[in-house]
């Protein structure tokens, strides 16, 4: 039996993780494809300014052939800013096992994405080491996905990010389903 309300839980959660925004579930065939619409996927919606914690897409059901590859991007609408890669591309993902995840380490942006070992379940990335600031004041943007090299067969798959928001009403707010820029 748990100690705690489950509102004191979820409570707790946000003040030493951020809080939790996560996309609905998606088919890794259609949004892990680096041929339609050259795999620039949005994700999440950004209003504001907030320091990013985490951010990582995790497999639902197991990834399957394809040795695509994966990095994290931002496009600002507000002010104007073409797409920049949050991070380099990890390596393949063919085949991620059920609870496998690709990572965004943060700090100095292109850094590799990780992925968590291949056993699933278990990520060793607990938080990235510095973060980032996205956004800004007043504005709006998106953080997405680019995938490249070749697309997955098969697989679901959902993206998670944490945050802090940095600015008056500031907030990050998943897409139905990562839409195409």
């Amino acid at each position: 039996m748990a100690n705690y309300a489950p509102s004191t839980r979820a409570r707790i959660g946000d003040l030493i993780n951020g809080m939790r925004v996560e996309t609905g579930e998606f088919a890794c065939a259609t949004y892990i494809n680096h041929v339609t619409n050259t795999g620039q996927f949005e994700l999440f919606n950004v209003y504001g300014r907030i320091r990013l914690h985490q951010l990582f897409i995790e497999a639902i059901t197991v990834w399957g052939a394809g040795a695509s590859v994966i990095s994290f991007t931002w496009t600002s609408t507000t002010p104007a800013i073409g797409v920049v890669e949050m991070s380099d591309a990890c390596a393949s993902v063919a085949a991620l096992p059920q609870s496998g995840r690709v990572v965004w380490l943060g700090g100095a942006v292109a850094t590799l994405a990780v992925i968590t070992v291949a056993t699933g379940g278990l990520s060793d990335v607990i938080a990235p080491s510095a973060g980032a600031i996205v956004g800004a004041k007043n504005g709006v943007g998106t953080i997405g996905m680019l995938t490249a090299t070749a697309t997955l067969a098969s697989g679901t798959a959902q993206a998670v990010a944490f945050y802090t928001p940095m600015s008056d009403g500031a907030y990050i707010q998943a897409n139905t389903l990562p839409q195409n820029p």
